[in-house]
């Protein structure tokens, strides 16, 4: 599955200013509400939060995978916030985040939950993904870069 296929330009925010993990938490449920991929934001944060106390969604090396299912939802949606500084998002290598990529999926599909989380952290952990994070000038530029990179790589 392509990641590029659940991303759009207006889910793409680059240097956004976040204190903590909290902050981020609250701004990805917002931002899904805002763009209409969820009704109820304050929904979608408590998942997030609960997924979250679970185990910290930092898969190391400065992205976090902040995901959660939902019924307030009948697509699966990504999201992608590049922080202006780095977050401590409670990661397992200990390395503050500057780049979230968030998930939200319906809640009765579990396998499209999973296979999107497996190839977000494909893509995560290709070398490039972070470095075209971090030099995107603007949201279409990295969306582009995105696809351009999945197209590239064999995922599946």
């Amino acid at each position: 599955m392509k990641i590029w296929n659940c991303l759009h330009t207006k889910r793409i925010f680059l240097d956004v200013p976040l204190p903590d993990k909290d902050a981020v938490l609250q701004f990805v449920a917002e931002a899904f509400a805002n763009r209409g991929i969820v009704k109820d934001a304050d929904l979608l944060y408590d998942g997030l939060r609960a997924r979250e106390e679970t185990m910290s969604t930092g898969i190391g090396g400065g992205i976090g995978l902040p995901h959660a299912m939902s019924n307030d939802t009948n697509d699966a949606a990504v999201l992608l916030v590049r922080c202006s500084e780095p977050v401590d998002f409670e990661s397992l290598d200990a390395v503050p985040v500057k780049v979230i990529v968030a998930l939200v999926a319906p809640e009765g599909k579990p396998d499209l939950h999973l296979q999107l989380l497996a190839s977000l952290a494909r893509l995560c952990q290709y070398p490039g993904f972070l470095k075209t994070v971090q030099d995107a000038k603007d949201p279409k530029a990295l969306f582009d870069s995105i696809k351009q990179l999945e197209e590239t790589i064999s995922f599946h």
